[in-house]
Order: structure tokens, then sequence, then C-alpha cells
């Protein structure tokens, strides 16, 4: 299973991904179309269009990873986060990627503020 560490910054992806890009197609993905940078150490989660589906990837220092979880039934939660939004992201506290990644719901979440700032 696949942690995110506290000081961990996530990024969700708001539009769904073509699931047959890996992580050569995500990289030029995260480059082009979120704006961001794929060799920031950062976790990139991306939803396939049936929910059905996640992928994330990470830069780790050597290379990309490419972590891919398909459900064997259902979906993953329908994610308040994908609707509210003009950007082509979001930024989320690694304790919500994580519950999403467990097929929870993130928003039911209350995560209280950091008492400093750890980025």
């Amino acid at each position: 299973m696949l942690n995110f560490s506290p000081s961990a910054k996530v990024y969700l992806s708001t539009t769904p991904v073509d699931f047959r890009k890996h992580a050569k197609g995500l990289k030029k993905w995260i480059q082009n179309e979120m704006k961001l940078n794929p060799f920031s150490n950062a976790y990139f989660i991306f939803l396939s269009k049936n929910r059905k589906a996640i992928k994330i990837c990470h830069f780790d220092g050597q290379g990309f990873c490419l972590y891919w979880k398909v459900l064997s039934k259902g979906t993953f939660q329908k994610n308040t986060y994908l609707h509210d939004t003009s950007s082509s992201y979001v930024f989320i506290h690694p304790t919500e990627g994580q519950v999403m990644l467990m097929n929870g719901n993130p928003q039911q979440l209350k995560i209280p503020d950091n008492w400093r700032d750890i980025s």
C-alpha cells in the first residue's frame, strides 16, 4: 500500500485522464495541462473517466513511479473537488489522498490546519 508522508504535496487532476497513458504520458500531462513540475517530488493523482481506476505518479529522485489501482467492483467515490474548480488540478492534504486511495470520502474528514507551515 502506498503511504503519503504528512509533509508530501499531493495534487489531484480535475480532468479524467486517458488511462492508456503511462509515466511518460502522465509526465507530459503534468507539465502541459496542469502546468506543474513533475520532478517536484509531489504526488499527482488521476482518476479514470468511469472512476474504476486511479493512478498516482511520483518522481522519487531517480525516476518516475507509477501506482495504479483498479477496483474489483464498484467505483471510486464521487469527489466534489472535481467539480468545484475551473483549474486543471486541486491541491489536497496528504491524508485526503490516502483516504481517496482507500475509496473513502475525503470531504468528510475534518483535518486541522498545521500549527506552522511545513513546506
